[in-house]
């Protein structure tokens, strides 16, 4: 009997030692619960701590980028510009001298506004209003000049011309204002030069008189005989420009057949003709000297 009440005290032991052992366990459990719960924040407190200079750098690069781009952009679009410019105009904008392609459309058309054969520069060889009436009317468009009829010529005006009409002839005419037009865009807007016929010397090179009645400039019909014996090679050999002005360089040598010796006035040498451009962007012809 006393050792069934032994084994019940020592089973009730057992059971009390593993009620206080499961205690224990509970306890260091909430213990360890509580140890989790505070380092799972502390982690979480970190993890945000590290998540803040991330994002700054993170930002600080993109504010970076878009300020290089902004940069390389300006950059590109100022190199472009100055491409652009150099390619793209004659003009030296620097102030210093820039040779330019003899064959280019500018050094070309310029060119051919003051280019005279050996009959022109016989008739008239200094740049005068009788030859810039002249040289404007070539600039002419053949649009603007249309058939005409004789009424109010004047024969007696203009050595070696007459105006009949006749089946075999029919004037052609164009309106002052066209000339004027021609006038200001080859010479200048401010240049005023008096309408008056057209005609270098008394040859038959132009042969438009100017009828004041009508606001025509009338063609009259030439019976002179136009040939020459002397001759003239022209070259354009150089053109360069300098900020608003193309200067023109030609080389011309004047030689005569059958023993005639060439007149004084023509000199065979290398012509500079210069160009500027005026307020309506127009290159106005300056002027044409024999270099020295």
């Amino acid at each position: 009997m006393n050792s069934n009440i032994s084994n019940n005290n020592l089973n009730q032991n057992n059971d009390l030692q593993r009620a206080q052992d499961s205690t224990t366990v509970t306890a260091t459990n909430e213990q360890a619960v509580n140890s989790n719960g505070n380092t799972h924040q502390q982690i979480d407190q970190i993890k945000v701590k590290k998540k803040k200079p991330t994002l700054i750098i993170l930002l600080l690069l993109i504010i970076a980028s878009l300020c290089f781009y902004n940069y390389y952009s300006y950059t590109l679009h100022e190199r472009e510009l100055a491409h652009l410019k150099d390619e793209c105009t004659p003009v030296s904008t620097s102030g210093e001298t820039k040779e330019l392609d003899i064959n280019s459309t500018i050094v070309q058309d310029l060119y051919s506004k003051v280019k005279t054969n050996i009959r022109e520069d016989l008739a008239n060889f200094d740049l005068n209003d009788e030859m810039k009436l002249y040289l404007a009317y070539r600039e002419i468009p053949t649009s603007k000049i249309y058939d005409s009829n004789c009424n109010y010529f004047n024969d007696a005006k203009m050595p070696s011309y007459t105006c009949k009409d006749t089946s075999e002839f029919t004037p052609k005419a164009f309106k002052q204002e066209d000339l004027t037009l021609e006038v200001k865009k080859l010479f200048g807007e401010s240049t005023e030069i008096a309408h008056n016929d057209i005609q270098l010397g008394i040859t038959c090179l132009g042969g438009y008189q100017y009828i004041a009645d009508r606001g025509e400039y009338v063609s009259g019909e030439c019976s002179q005989l136009s040939a020459t014996t002397f001759k003239a090679d022209k070259e354009l050999i150089k053109a360069t420009s300098t900020e608003s002005q193309i200067t023109i360089y030609e080389k011309v040598r004047y030689y005569g057949s059958e023993g005639k010796t060439v007149p004084e006035k023509l000199i065979s040498g290398t012509y500079r003709y210069t160009f500027k451009l005026d307020m309506n962007y127009n290159y106005i012809y300056i002027s044409k000297e024999l270099e020295v």
